[in-house]
């Protein structure tokens, strides 16, 4: 998973670029409290989509479950998020 950052409202998870379940939309979800932010402006208030299929702000598609997934690259640099890329760690 390509990290932006850690997440400003729990301070503990990452902050991934997650493709909705519709693969339209592009968001930052943190991988711990399932912020999500619309843009890569973090200083933003986050929203909090219900659970547990956490829907997408724009399409209503899903984040969590499949063929929602983090980024790759070719997605990220596709997107144009690519200078908010900070690191990538292992899925697990």
């Amino acid at each position: 998973m390509y990290y932006v950052g850690t997440c400003p409202f729990c301070e503990q998870g990452n902050l991934g670029i997650r493709i909705c379940s519709k693969e339209s939309d592009v968001v930052i979800l943190c991988d711990e409290c399932d912020a999500v932010w619309l843009s890569t402006y973090l200083d933003s208030k986050p929203l909090f989509p219900e659970q547990p299929l956490l829907p997408c702000p724009y399409c209503q598609g899903n984040l969590s479950e499949e063929p929602a997934h983090w980024a790759n690259f070719g997605e990220i640099y596709r997107y144009g998020w690519i200078y908010t890329i900070k690191g990538e760690r292992d899925e697990f």
